[in-house]
């Protein structure tokens, strides 16, 4: 869906961090571990060079 998402929006090479699903089932700490090992990843992405769309 984020893949969608970034090619509607112009950013077809939007890097795109993956949250595993769902939730609900999961405990504090677990839903805090995924958070800290998704802010590790965003952190990653972020520093990644985004190649910019061909004017056009």
């Amino acid at each position: 869906m984020g893949r969608l998402q970034a090619r509607a929006l112009g950013h077809p090479d939007l890097p795109i961090a993956v949250v595993p699903h769902p939730f609900g089932s999961r405990t504090r700490a677990e839903v805090r571990q995924l958070a800290e090992q998704c802010v590790e990843e965003v952190a990653r992405l972020v520093g990644e060079a985004v190649p910019q769309p061909a004017p056009g």
